[in-house]
């Protein structure tokens, strides 16, 4: 099952980048509609630390719930994402091909998050569900292929 989701974000990829060889506006930089924070993160990626935060909606509440988690990170859209697999389906909410740098999107059919370290194309590849951000720079994922662990932490100890 895993496979099939993968493949079908990579001919997606496909799709999308084509179609984006022509595009000359400007990135997707509109803020998701859902702002309210709910909980400080901290992504760690080898010997980097990353604050973020998760957006107060359903998916979030949920995703936030199988946390701490640590994850192997793959490349759904090289250049713009990567993603990591999660042990099962969250609560799925309306979609939105918007996104920001940073941002953290849950896609139902993976189950997967992607986090967006580019913000070259003018919208997501598939519809996801925006749950978070990652606030520190984010360009370290265009090349780190390794785990990743997210955590909750306290507000205080974000650097937001």
């Amino acid at each position: 099952m895993r496979k099939a989701a993968r493949c079908a974000w990579a001919l997606l990829v496909v799709a999308l980048l084509l179609g984006a060889c022509s595009y000359g506006g400007p990135p997707a930089q509109t803020q998701p509609p859902q702002t309210q924070i709910r909980s400080c993160i901290r992504v760690t990626a080898g010997d980097a630390q990353l604050d973020g935060y998760l957006y107060d909606n359903q998916t979030a509440r949920a995703f936030e719930a199988m946390l701490p988690l640590t994850v192997s990170l793959w490349n759904p859209a090289e250049g713009f994402a990567k993603a990591f697999d999660l042990p099962g389906q969250i609560a799925d909410e309306p979609r939105t091909n918007d996104y920001v740098l940073g941002g953290l999107a849950y896609w139902h059919e993976g189950p997967s998050v992607a986090i967006f370290h580019s913000d070259h194309l003018p919208e997501t590849i598939v519809r996801v569900v925006t749950i978070g951000r990652i606030t520190d720079d984010v360009s370290l994922f265009a090349t780190y292929e390794g785990e990743i662990t997210i955590e909750v932490i306290e507000e205080k100890e974000a650097v937001l």
